[in-house]
């Protein structure tokens, strides 16, 4: 009897700690994805492996986008680069310090509305569900084919 009471306690106690310490991943929602987003390219001279992290935020055409980039990069410099390394520090990061952040989802994408202190500080970010998380989606230029000269060369 005592044995079973033991059990019963012990299987409540497993079954509350497991739901009681299930928080939803940071990019579970447009909002966390973003605010993950831009703490990583902010960290990123800090810490090279924020840039890598940042970039596993991304949207699949912007990994698309700058898998392109690497790929033509290390064409012509003679060395591997990886679609990490085309995130340019500085580039993606927002101009101010965020302090509210609203998001309008609508089916699998989403845009979120980031405001700072003044009126002047709010940008608009894309961001696409991706399974069970968010991905944001900057504006990247398209990647355009080389233009050929009229000579034969590139």
């Amino acid at each position: 009897m005592i044995a079973r009471a033991l059990a019963i306690a012990l299987v409540s106690l497993l079954a509350l700690f497991s739901t009681g310490c299930s928080r939803a991943a940071p990019d579970a929602t447009p909002e966390g994805a973003v605010r993950l987003f831009v703490e990583k390219m902010e960290s990123g001279a800090e810490d090279p492996r924020s840039m890598r992290e940042a970039y596993g935020l991304l949207g699949p055409h912007a990994r698309a986008n700058l898998k392109e980039r690497a790929d033509r990069a290390s064409k012509g410099q003679g060395r591997r680069y990886e679609p990490f390394e085309m995130l340019a520090e500085g580039r993606f990061g927002l101009k101010f310090r965020p302090k509210t952040m609203v998001a309008k989802i609508d089916g699998e994408d989403a845009f979120v509305e980031v405001r700072g202190d003044g009126p002047e500080e709010r940008a608009t970010v894309h961001c696409t569900r991706e399974a069970l998380a968010w991905r944001v989606e900057p504006e990247l230029p398209d990647v355009l084919a080389p233009q050929r000269r009229a000579d034969g060369g590139t």
